[in-house]
């Protein structure tokens, strides 16, 4: 069913044009924090290679996707709600 998961959204910017908007953006980030976890994906990113699922992996995710598609799903407030019940026991 599924062979390749994108997480990320397909740019039509050439690569001097993305690096150049990454560059403007960092430049106005005053949070230290935000730096810091930025600096840490950047540094991993040149040594990094992309996940690859295994086949269990790809296994539920196909469940899932196959039970989402059917219509077997459940609201958040209908989970919370379940959950209150059974704390409440």
């Amino acid at each position: 069913m599924i062979k390749e998961v994108h997480l990320y959204k397909k740019c039509t910017m050439n690569r001097i044009e993305l690096q150049n908007n990454i560059i403007r953006q960092v430049l106005t980030i005053n949070d230290n924090q935000l730096l810091d976890y930025l600096n840490g994906i950047l540094s991993k990113g040149a040594n990094s290679t992309l996940y690859k699922l295994s086949d269990f992996e790809k296994t539920i995710v196909n469940e899932s996707l196959s039970e989402y598609l059917s219509g077997k799903v459940i609201s958040n407030e209908e989970v919370f709600s379940k959950n209150e019940k059974w704390l409440e026991e």
